[in-house]
């Protein structure tokens, strides 16, 4: 009885363990996916899914222009500047995180038919999710 007891505890721990690994991977994947959804926006120059990972508000910079936008105004802009420049491929180079303010960054090449534009993305973090806050394109 003592046996099927401890046989039966050891069985709902190694459950417990294991869906508490699939959240984490579940989590982990998911974490990732804004670089690679903002990445292939970029590549194929189609914004349709880049919008879920961008802040309420965007700074986009084009050379030396900046200026703050909507969410909404950020992705019509972002959509008529790589429908004029043409797209190619999207190079990632660089990844880094500041553990101060946990932020992330990515840093690539965008190959178009207008040349290449080295692009720098700034995420931060709300409510646990990475969002796009920053993004400049420079020739």
């Amino acid at each position: 009885m003592l046996q099927s007891k401890i046989f039966s505890d050891l069985l709902i721990r190694k459950k417990f363990l294991t869906i508490l690994l699939l959240i984490f991977m579940q989590t982990n994947l998911v974490a990732q996916d804004y670089l690679s959804t903002i990445s292939t926006a970029l590549k194929k120059g189609d914004t349709r899914n880049m919008g879920v990972f961008l802040d309420k508000t965007v700074d986009l910079t084009f050379s030396d222009n900046t200026n703050t936008y909507s969410k909404k105004q950020a992705l019509v802009i972002i959509q008529n500047f790589l429908n004029k420049i043409e797209p190619k491929d999207y190079i990632p180079l660089q990844r880094g995180k500041s553990q101060s303010n946990n932020t992330k960054f990515n840093i690539g090449n965008l190959y178009t038919s207008n040349g290449i534009y080295k692009v720098y993305l700034l995420f931060i973090i709300k409510k646990g999710n990475y969002l796009l806050k920053e993004l400049r394109f420079e020739k």
